[in-house]
């Protein structure tokens, strides 16, 4: 039996809602050993959202969007907002190979996380930012959610029938 393609790599994912979510998990169906990050005091919306398991809404495991963007991936939960959290963090980076992130530009570096830190501590780390607003210019301070991007990408003319309105 052959290996997966990305076995053998770690990933630390400090991913939150969608989009983030969505990219990590295509890295754990891949292989990759994926961690998630979450926060003790920023809960990720995907979590209090329907379809609820058995129809019945309560508790944060129960949510068929959170639970289908994190199958297949280990997760911890800390509060980066203590050098303790920040601490454990990092040294889940220096033992990672890969992390993702997706909140908007800059907020990683104001957590104490930026690439600058995360590189120093694993020199070969590969790092994917998703900010939907990308990483410099107007609005890269804006935070994204998918609805608008489809907009603004133009993803929505894309939809529809042939001659209708998206």
């Amino acid at each position: 039996m052959s290996k997966a393609p990305l076995a053998g790599i770690r990933v630390a994912d400090f991913c939150w809602a969608w989009a983030g979510p969505y990219g990590a998990l295509q890295l754990a169906h891949l292989g990759a050993e994926v961690i998630r990050i979450e926060s003790t005091t920023r809960m990720c919306p995907s979590r209090l959202i329907p379809p609820w398991a058995d129809n019945k809404q309560g508790g944060y495991n129960r949510s068929g969007y959170f639970n289908q963007y994190n199958q297949g991936k280990r997760s911890l939960t800390l509060n980066l907002k203590t050098p303790e959290g920040l601490d454990i963090a990092k040294k889940l980076v220096a033992k990672s190979d890969i992390v993702i992130e997706n909140f908007a530009a800059g907020i990683m570096d104001k957590m104490g996380l930026g690439y600058q830190v995360l590189s120093a501590i694993k020199p070969n780390l590969i790092m994917a930012s998703l900010s939907g607003y990308g990483a410099t210019g107007p609005e890269s301070s804006y935070v994204s959610y998918g609805p608008p991007q489809v907009a603004l990408s133009g993803m929505a003319s894309l939809t529809g029938y042939r001659g209708g309105p998206p």
